[in-house]
């Protein structure tokens, strides 16, 4: 089994503690974090260079005294053009951010890296633009995290005037939900939004392909049953509209729903009901139209 490099990739601003708050609680679930990167715009805010400072310190040497282990730390800035971004203050700069944490984060997956992404330092903004990025990026093996801070450590700790806190002072990590794409495979040549289209252009065709496969299976009855269902109907609706049995309308919503099951690879044990076949062939047959 390769030997895969753990790196927390954090998002940074005035609270350099958010990120040894972090590293301390990951290290101590057993995460063996390697490397520690912060990503923060242009350092010329006095905060914000006392953070790095801060942090600098902490890392001495690329040994992180607190865990008494080697753990390399290095800063990334956000860029727009090759220039670095003071401020996420428009449309291009949040791009210009979009594009440095999705070619950071495509470079360490391609390399095999595993990447713990903490989002509850820095700027909001940079916060929830690095989020479906990483979402777009990461498989299962990577996570989104925050941390929870009582308010009185918050006190204490504001501004790197505490950088450490012992495990039972109520500092708590909570991780973020995402849906990995999982086939997405990075292209260093392509923005974040062109790879995002690119991604749902062929999201779509799979559905549409699926779509398909689920008309050709069913019956022309069948295919009323499917129609009427897609455009969000109940079944005693249904059944109006097209003069049938309430059990006729349930024996072919049974034969669709197993048609759905094979068509999206789904299992017997996850419940499917009307509402699947509504989401998955409203567009469907919008676009026959």
């Amino acid at each position: 089994m390769p030997d895969h490099t753990h790196i927390l990739l954090a998002t940074l601003g005035g609270q350099p503690q958010v990120v040894t708050f972090t590293l301390d609680l990951l290290l101590n679930e057993g995460f063996p974090i390697n490397e520690v990167m912060v990503i923060h715009p242009k350092a010329s805010q006095p905060r914000l260079q006392h953070s790095l400072e801060c942090l600098s310190a902490e890392f001495s040497g690329d040994y992180y005294k607190a865990a008494d282990r080697v753990i390399h730390f290095r800063s990334h800035v956000l860029q727009l053009d090759g220039e670095p971004i003071n401020d996420i203050i428009d449309d291009n700069h949040a791009d210009g951010t979009l594009n440095t944490i999705h070619k950071l984060i495509g470079d360490l997956k391609r390399q095999g890296h595993r990447i713990h992404l903490s989002v509850t330092g820095g700027r909001r903004l940079m916060s929830l633009l690095a989020i479906p990025v990483a979402s777009f990026n990461f498989d299962r093996h990577d996570h989104i995290w925050h941390i929870y801070t009582p308010e009185h450590i918050k006190d204490h700790a504001r501004d790197g005037n505490l950088m450490h806190v012992p495990v039972d002072a109520g500092v708590r990590l909570i991780k973020g939900q995402f849906i990995s794409l999982g086939a997405y495979v990075y292209d260093p040549s392509q923005s974040f939004r062109t790879a995002q289209a690119g991604q749902r252009t062929q999201m779509d065709a799979q559905e549409q392909a699926r779509c398909t496969s689920v008309e050709k299976e069913s019956t022309p009855a069948q295919r009323k049953v499917l129609e009427a269902f897609a455009k969000g109907l109940r079944p005693s609706k249904v059944a109006s509209q097209l003069h049938l049995e309430p059990a006729t309308i349930h024996s072919h919503k049974r034969v669709l729903l197993q048609l759905c099951r094979e068509a999206w690879n789904i299992g017997d044990h996850e419940r499917l009901d009307y509402h699947f076949l509504h989401t998955k062939f409203a567009n469907y047959f919008e676009n026959d139209e």
